[in-house]
Parts: C-alpha cells; structure tokens; sequence
C-alpha cells in the first residue's frame, strides 16, 4: 500500500528526531536559516506564522525543494491561519495551544497537527481533538522530569517538547520519551549567524543531527 502524505510526514518527523523552528522578523532571514538546514540534511522545516509573508515563503521553498522536504507552518492560532498555511502547501500544522478545529482541517488536507499542551488534562484535550503529535510547550518550564510524568500516564502519545531544547540537553528530553524535539534559536550559533557563515553554520546542524541519533 502506497504511503499517504501524511504517513510520510509523520515519519519523517520521528526519524529525524530534531525539528528546525525558524521564528524570525523577516522571510530573507528565515528563508537562508532554512536553506542552512537542508544542506545540513533536514528534511523537516518548521516556519512559525510570525515570519512576515510566511506562506509566500513556503511556497518560495516548496518550489525549491520539492517533496523532497516536509515544511510545517508553526504558531498557528486560528482557523484562517491554518487554512492559509494548508493551501500554501504546508504538510503540518504546530500550534502552542489546543486550537479547535485545525486538526481537522489539516486531516481534510493530508496534513498533520501538532497541538501544544503542558498538563495532563491539556494533553488529553489534544488527542480528542486529534493531534497527531502533542507538543509539550514551553518544554523548558518543566523540564525532562515533567515530560516523563505526562509519558507514564500518555505512553502511546507522541510527544515532541519545544522551547529551551538544545543539542546539549535534548537527549534528556529523548530518554524521558520524546519522540521529536523542536529546537529554535538554539540550533545556529549566533554570532555565526550574524556573520552568514554558511560552512560554520552547516556544520553545526549536522552536528546537532548526529547527536540526535547518537
């Protein structure tokens, strides 16, 4: 049986483990903090809907990249956000709250939804709503300990912690049953990024890559 989309997506996520998720002021920016991830190896981009023109930009990406890269739109926080998102051709929806009704609106269009959550009644709430992943933000907040007391009571839920993850402590996050990590300004060092240094830049993710699966 041939993979749906969605299929595909999901997998991606989990296999790569380490979600890039570009928050910037300007497309131009996120638009060479994504391509520092691809020719880093990612196949998983999230664009959070902050980005000015962000659907232009995943348009500008998927016209790139083909199919060969699975985009996501991140801090959605309404319907028309979602719907914005899908027709541009995201593969997945990331909000930081439960946003009724775009998972199902994602699921219509072959896409996934991640919806945040942070206690335990948030959690359900997410998965009845029909999150595919339920995003534990901000993961920092409660740290590792917190996330591996929801994974007892969750343990068939996947869970992806965003916010204050690094390559230093995301395995942390991994043991206490992460599926997936979201990392933001944490992955390209900033000074590096200041200067556009693209190899140092490169570099660096791949890094964080391999550890990922270290």
């Amino acid at each position: 049986m041939k993979p749906t989309p969605a299929t595909t997506s999901l997998e991606r996520l989990t296999t790569d483990r380490v979600v890039p998720v570009l928050r910037y002021a300007d497309a131009a920016t996120a638009g060479y903090a994504a391509e520092i991830a691809v020719q880093a190896g990612c196949r998983t981009i999230e664009l959070t809907w902050t980005i000015p023109a962000v659907a232009d930009l995943v348009r500008a990406l998927r016209d790139e990249h083909g199919d060969t890269i699975t985009l996501g739109v991140g801090t959605v926080l309404n319907e028309r956000q979602a719907r914005e998102a899908l027709v541009a051709g995201a593969d997945f929806l990331v909000a930081p709250a439960l946003v009724a009704g775009i998972a199902d609106m994602a699921h219509a269009a072959g896409a996934l939804c991640l919806l945040g959550a942070f206690t335990p009644s948030e959690v359900l709430a997410a998965r009845q709503a029909g999150a595919d992943i339920v995003k534990i933000f901000p993961a920092e907040t409660g740290g590792p300990r917190h996330l591996a007391a929801l994974k007892s009571v969750f343990p068939d839920t996947v869970f992806c912690p965003t916010g204050g993850v690094t390559q230093q402590n995301m395995h942390e996050y991994f043991a206490a049953g992460a599926a997936l990590v979201g990392i933001g300004s944490n992955l390209y060092d900033k000074a590096a990024f200041a200067a556009r240094d693209t190899a140092a830049l490169v570099q660096q993710v791949r890094q964080t890559r391999e550890a990922a699966h270290g």
